[in-house]
């Protein structure tokens, strides 16, 4: 066996190999020696914002959430749920959609190689029917009326439809009721065939487990599914202004406390690799420094009761979108609103000095390594950087090589008053 790319970490002392099979998968193993745990997840480069593409030249329009409805119809077993299956073998198993990436998954102890085939027959093999697709329909509107009547969701959602004028992003994974309506049965297939080729997608497994028993079992499996050649995709794109889309927008409903999502634009995009990785571990370090558990402005905020514990934050990236979202509960959303702006306006004059910076790197670089016990953070976190030509092993040491000038840039660039958007759910 040729194994392609093997990724080291010199501190970790650990290693991830990867090897393509004839079929186009691409297989990832990172072995765990003495874990009990064994994890392996399947994931397509396919997501909620992949709904308008080119394929071999000819241009498709799909609706909403339909990335989202084939995970569902996947998941699907002949007599019940895949979940079932799983269940039946000792397994948990679950699958996800995200803005980029569908996946599915399972965990184990024991018989993981039943688990392992398990996960490679259900992800290729598709069962479409009419019947199945207008029951699912059902299901998945259901969940989208649920989603609108939680306060804590329709607060993030219309944040991000605030900073974004055109870009898909703006629209929630699962779609709309109006566009889940109108997917049928030959738009699931032209989805699948497009974006399930093996050779755009990666199976990646950690735990007590060597790459040969992996990559033979895996194509082994793989032979009995013909694919042909892989289709031609390109992704189209709205052209998205730098500018938000809207200022503020707010709503009510039925909660106790507002609640409060501000956030930011990033305007530097359109690249990925080591430059996007970067500039991620540099977004990171700025946002700890500033709104971390022991900031200075986390601090005063919380013992203001401006803030509580539910107060967080989230840097979401991608190629072609960026943004970052601070959200929580507050009895002043105006004061929630001027107390963070004011401390960014702060920062941006006064900068961080040498030691808080340093501690910052060090708790970051502690927390990450923590991490490297988990197997499912590895699992997740492995695939996000390795789909964006990023490696995850680097960001370590890239947090110890993080400047007070990449810091500064970066919130000179991101926190200003021109990328920024309010989001308020207000008691009814």
């Amino acid at each position: 066996m040729r194994v392609e790319t093997l990724t080291r970490s010199e501190l970790l002392e650990e290693v991830v190999a990867c090897h393509r099979l004839g079929c186009g998968l691409e297989v990832c193993v990172y072995p765990k020696p003495g874990f009990a745990k064994k994890y392996a997840l399947l994931a397509t480069r396919y997501g909620s914002n992949d709904t308008r593409f080119r394929v071999n030249g000819e241009e498709a329009m799909t609706p909403a959430g339909i990335a989202h409805f084939l995970e569902h119809k996947l998941f699907e077993a002949e007599d019940g749920s895949i979940d079932d299956v799983f269940a039946r073998q000792g397994a948990y198993s679950n699958a996800f959609t995200n803005y980029t990436t569908t996946a599915y998954l399972f965990s184990c102890t024991d018989g993981f190689e039943t688990s392992l085939k398990t996960l490679v027959d259900f992800v290729f093999s598709p069962r479409f029917t009419y019947e199945g697709v207008e029951r699912e329909k059902g299901i998945i509107e259901q969940e989208i009326r649920m989603n609108q009547d939680q306060p804590g969701w329709q607060v993030v959602s219309e944040l991000i439809r605030s900073l974004f004028h055109f870009h898909p992003a703006r629209e929630d994974v699962a779609g709309t009721v109006e566009s889940v309506r109108s997917i049928d049965v030959e738009t699931l297939r032209k989805c699948y065939n497009t974006f399930y080729h093996p050779s755009n997608m990666t199976l990646f497994a950690i735990g007590d487990i060597s790459m040969q028993q992996v990559v033979d079992l895996v194509e082994q499996e793989m032979e009995r599914f013909r694919h042909g050649h892989a289709p031609v995709v390109e992704r189209v794109r709205p052209d998205e202004p730098v500018t938000v889309a809207r200022r503020q927008h707010s709503r009510k409903m039925m909660v106790s406390r507002p609640l409060v999502c501000m956030g930011y634009k990033d305007p530097d995009v359109g690249y990925d690799g080591e430059r996007l990785a970067r500039k991620v571990v540099t977004a990171e370090v700025l946002l700890s420094m500033l709104v971390g558990r022991s900031s200075q402005l986390f601090s005063q905020l919380y013992a203001e009761g401006i803030i509580d514990n539910s107060f967080s934050w989230d840097y979401s990236f991608d190629r072609d979108y960026a943004f970052v979202m601070f959200d929580g509960r507050t009895p002043d959303p105006q004061a929630f609103v001027d107390g963070l702006t004011w401390g960014f306006e702060r920062f941006r004059t006064k900068g961080p000095d040498a030691e808080a910076l340093e501690r910052t790197r060090r708790f970051l670089m502690g927390t990450w390594l923590k991490e490297f016990n988990s197997l499912e953070a590895i699992a997740y976190q492995y695939l996000d950087y390795h789909f964006l030509g990023m490696n995850l092993f680097r960001r370590l040491e890239m947090a110890a090589a993080v400047t007070r000038e990449e810091v500064m840039a970066m919130a000179e660039n991101l926190l200003i008053e021109e990328n920024k958007s309010v989001s308020m759910v207000l008691p009814a």
